[in-house]
């Protein structure tokens, strides 16, 4: 695995990030997107990144140009993320598809990254609220199901903070517009996928999701 620093541009300036490229072309591009005051140096998003790259897919994770203090908003994240999105298409070593990972708010941004964009090809959402505050404007619960990713709904049995019932929701109106989708639960795992077990074992889902969704 290589890291790689690199920047992108967004609304009003640049964004850094660091790219996990694979030891050989990478079979397509994520972004992992953190949860809300959340950051990219998080271990459930450093493990997600190791994971993707040891399965061939390059992983790029970053910090929201609002993340510090928590005042982001799904307007703002969704524009860092679409930056994300284009600079990962445009690198010469990923080629292929492309795919979006969020954890809790960052899932709700990635539900709407993958409705919006048709050019993701696997889309995670974990431990994804169903909905973020009263923008009418945003409706991740119903732009997601416009998607053409296959989708992955992952979170961890002990997850207080966004129920389950929130991947009931997602997993209904998915099977209803007909995309494929899979719920998975991590056993022991907080809403972060704490501790280090339950983490290790979400990161190699989303990997196997994501390679298979990318290399199909």
């Amino acid at each position: 695995m290589t890291l790689q620093r690199v920047s992108f541009v967004v609304p009003g300036g640049e964004l850094e990030g660091t790219l996990h490229l694979p030891p050989t072309r990478a079979v397509g591009g994520v972004a992992v997107l953190h949860g809300f005051g959340g950051h990219p140096d998080q271990p459930h998003i450093v493990a997600t990144c190791e994971a993707l790259s040891d399965a061939g897919v390059a992983a790029l994770r970053f910090a929201y140009r609002d993340h510090e203090p928590p005042r982001m908003t799904l307007a703002s994240a969704l524009a860092d993320a679409s930056g994300a999105v284009r600079l990962l298409k445009a690198h010469p070593d990923v080629s292929g598809a492309m795919g979006v990972v969020g954890f809790s708010f960052g899932g709700a941004v990635a539900a709407l990254v993958a409705g919006r964009d048709s050019r993701i090809r696997a889309a995670v959402l974990a431990a994804a609220p169903a909905r973020f505050g009263d923008d009418e404007h945003f409706k991740p619960l119903a732009e997601v199901t416009r998607t053409r990713a296959r989708v992955l709904l992952i979170w961890g049995s002990r997850d207080t903070q966004v129920p389950l019932t929130n991947a009931e929701r997602y997993a209904a109106v998915l099977s209803q517009a007909r995309v494929t989708n899979r719920t998975a639960i991590i056993e022991g795992g907080d809403h972060d996928f704490a501790p280090a077990g339950p983490r290790a074992v979400m990161a190699q889902r989303v990997a196997d999701w994501c390679r298979e969704s990318l290399a199909t």
